[in-house]
């Protein structure tokens, strides 16, 4: 309640009053929020030593195939389980390959267990995007193709066809260079 610090027939004055309660202790207790958690593994397989909750998070810091998921706890059929919902660390493969030219044309295989760990997800050419640069003296032209992965999809296959440009003239590439390779994997999509 105010109280009337100055009053008139033409004005009050009022004051706020002297202590002010919030109480925010009444009713139950709720549930608690969504919590983040770090740890070694998948939580699936290893005790995190902590009470979980639906919708708390979990990211495995374990090195190797797994590092960097991120899981959510959610309620599925058969009961409640940790499920894996984003890779923080996205697979990208980097190398610096000397591969060998041939009138213009060279081929490079790159295993696909080198470029990401396979999760039950069958990949096709389509899913990887593929960046790379000639290292020459002269200026080089090239282009690449990538044709569809064949049997079990073992290894990624690059086929790239190269002229370089010298004494005012462009000549099929013939010889070893150095080239530099940026392949990550991305969601295969119609171009429209």
């Amino acid at each position: 309640m105010p109280t009337v610090v100055f009053t008139n027939d033409d004005v009050t004055v009022l004051a706020p009053p002297p202590i002010v309660e919030v109480l925010v202790d009444i009713g139950p207790q709720g549930v608690r929020g969504s919590q983040f958690f770090v740890g070694v593994g998948n939580p699936n397989s290893v005790d995190i030593g902590q009470t979980i909750n639906l919708n708390d998070i979990y990211i495995n810091t374990s090195p190797g195939g797994e590092l960097g998921y991120l899981y959510q706890y959610r309620s599925e059929p058969g009961g409640d389980t940790w499920v894996e919902v984003l890779d923080i660390y996205p697979s990208v493969y980097s190398e610096n390959a000397d591969v060998t030219f041939t009138s213009g044309n060279a081929q490079v295989v790159i295993p696909v267990a080198d470029i990401v760990t396979l999760s039950g997800t069958s990949l096709t050419a389509d899913n990887f995007s593929v960046q790379y640069t000639v290292a020459h003296t002269n200026p080089v032209a090239s282009a690449m193709q990538i044709p569809p992965l064949v049997g079990a999809g073992d290894n990624l296959v690059i086929n790239i066809d190269a002229v370089e440009y010298a004494a005012g003239s462009w000549s099929a590439l013939d010889e070893a260079v150095a080239i530099h390779f940026n392949i990550t994997i991305v969601e295969a999509g119609a171009v429209s």
